[in-house]
């Protein structure tokens, strides 16, 4: 199965504390959509959102039921795992990301890449990271 990872996921320090599995990837872009600030927190949620500007993610292709368990756990339940269209060098490829379901929880502020990676990975590696992390 073929995952699109809009937020801290992208990140291969954060992937690897994930995943056991070494992935191909790459950069995709999905429409529709609309990546968001979330209160209190460094990482961001996915939400509907037919007219925003385009997302760029990391697609990883081909993800073992093992490690697709593991990033479920991760997301927690304030996510769902959904079927995407990701755009790669003009083809479509199908994959799944992690919608909100938190609703409550979210800002109307677009979350941004270059803060969080400045800012907030460290941070959400200290917290988030330890706190969800599959068992090992």
């Amino acid at each position: 199965m073929n995952v699109f990872t809009y937020g801290s996921l992208m990140f291969s320090v954060v992937w690897a504390r994930v995943v056991r599995g070494d992935y191909r990837s790459t950069t995709g872009t999905i429409h529709g959509f609309r990546r968001v600030c979330v209160r209190d927190r460094q990482h961001p949620a996915l939400i509907i959102s037919p007219n925003a500007a385009p997302i760029v993610g990391r697609l990883y292709y081909d993800v073992n039921a093992g490690d697709i368990a593991r990033l479920d756990h991760f997301e927690t339940s304030n996510y769902a795992r959904v079927a995407i269209a990701v755009t790669v060098a003009d083809d479509a490829v199908r994959a799944q990301s992690y919608l909100a379901l938190n609703v409550d929880s979210l800002l109307n502020d677009n979350w941004r890449v270059a803060e969080f990676e400045q800012h907030g990975l460290p941070i959400f590696n200290a917290t988030y990271v330890v706190e969800n992390a599959p068992p090992e």
